[in-house]
């Protein structure tokens, strides 16, 4: 499925099935933690309006992200919590879950039609997507580029 605003080279399926009958399409914000100027955020809300549906933003948060410390966990949970505020004045829900990104991702896409995520650039965010794309064997996945 490519919508006309998308540019397709900047659109990448991370596994070959079509969108199934869900009650929602999923975004999975991970990298982009952003309400505005989130290219895989605009994707997935033109997909639900294609699909007559509503959008569901999910966030893993985890106790041992490499490499951060209290600070940037502060920064990131006050930044969250605006985009959440921002998301919701636009009517789109968004549920912060303690956990591992990829276990929270796949529970909260659980019922829905597709996922939509972000592109993460390190090892373990790769790895993260591509476990995601495999374990939901209902769901297509598409991952954004940002170019």
């Amino acid at each position: 499925m490519t919508l006309q605003s998308v540019h397709g080279t900047r659109i990448q399926r991370l596994n070959d099935l079509e969108p199934r009958k869900g009650r929602y399409v999923f975004y999975w914000m991970q990298q982009s933690q952003r309400a505005e100027y989130n290219h895989a955020l605009e994707y997935a809300i033109q997909i639900a309006n294609a699909l007559d549906q509503g959008v569901l933003v999910g966030f893993g948060l985890m106790d041992n992200y490499p490499e951060a410390n209290l600070r940037h966990y502060t920064f990131m949970l006050e930044g969250l919590l605006e985009t959440q505020a921002s998301l919701s004045a636009q009517g789109i829900k968004m549920i912060i879950q303690h956990g591992s990104p990829v276990d929270v991702a796949s529970a909260l896409g659980r019922n829905s039609s597709l996922i939509v995520c972000d592109r993460g650039y390190l090892r373990h965010q790769k790895t993260w997507r591509a476990h995601l794309a495999r374990s939901r064997p209902l769901v297509a996945s598409y991952r954004l580029k940002v170019m």
